[in-house]
């Protein structure tokens, strides 16, 4: 992410307008996100480094989204923000903040509507992330996730990016099945071991 204007900015954003063409009145369905990468800087010393928003829907409502194995690196609370959903799933995911400087730390959220409709049928499940955010609304399941408190004992090389887990993860055989998806971030069938990992990636033994 190069910062070069005043607009913000976002690996993934999305908004709705309604029939009037007014932002935030309208309704974005079925949407998958799925597998993706999101780096908000490699080098802390990058010309016009700024922070990157990772997935980031402000406007809803957000209908039947999927939103799963997505590795998000970032240095903003935004990792993943859905503010107002409905029937949507947020599994597998691993966001992480990457460094303990403000703006942050990155979190997973399901919110309420900017208009204050709150967020319905929805599941938050199975992620890694340095902050859960969630508007506990009708039906919104929230389970199965684990917080990164140290990086070092769950990852492989979090300096570096690799966030694949290591030997020894808590996060190994830690998830809970229903509706996970079937491969991980890498196409790695789900489960490897007893169980399905949190996480984007599933650990693979050597």
């Amino acid at each position: 992410c190069y910062d070069v204007n005043r607009n913000h900015d976002d690996g993934f954003q999305s908004w709705s307008r309604g029939k009037d063409g007014r932002v935030g009145t309208g309704e974005v369905r079925n949407i998958v996100l799925r597998g993706n990468l999101i780096i908000n800087y490699e080098d802390s010393n990058q010309r016009y480094r700024g922070t990157l928003q990772g997935i980031g829907c402000f406007d809803g409502m957000f209908v039947d989204w999927v939103v799963e194995n997505n590795v998000v690196i970032t240095d903003h609370f935004h990792g993943i923000t859905l503010s107002g959903a409905r029937d949507s799933r947020i599994v597998n995911n691993t966001v992480i903040d990457i460094n303990e400087k403000g703006p942050g730390p990155a979190w997973i959220r399901i919110g309420n509507h900017k208009n204050g409709t709150a967020s319905s049928g929805c599941v938050v499940r199975n992620n890694l992330t340095t902050a859960l955010n969630v508007s506990r609304g009708r039906g919104v399941t929230v389970d199965h996730n684990l917080i990164i408190r140290d990086p070092n004992v769950l990852f492989v090389d979090a300096r570096a990016g690799n966030l694949r887990l290591r030997y020894g993860s808590q996060a190994i055989d830690a998830g809970n099945p229903a509706r996970a998806p079937e491969l991980d971030a890498e196409r790695t069938p789900r489960p490897q071991g007893k169980q399905v990992d949190v996480g984007a990636y599933e650990y693979r033994p050597e």
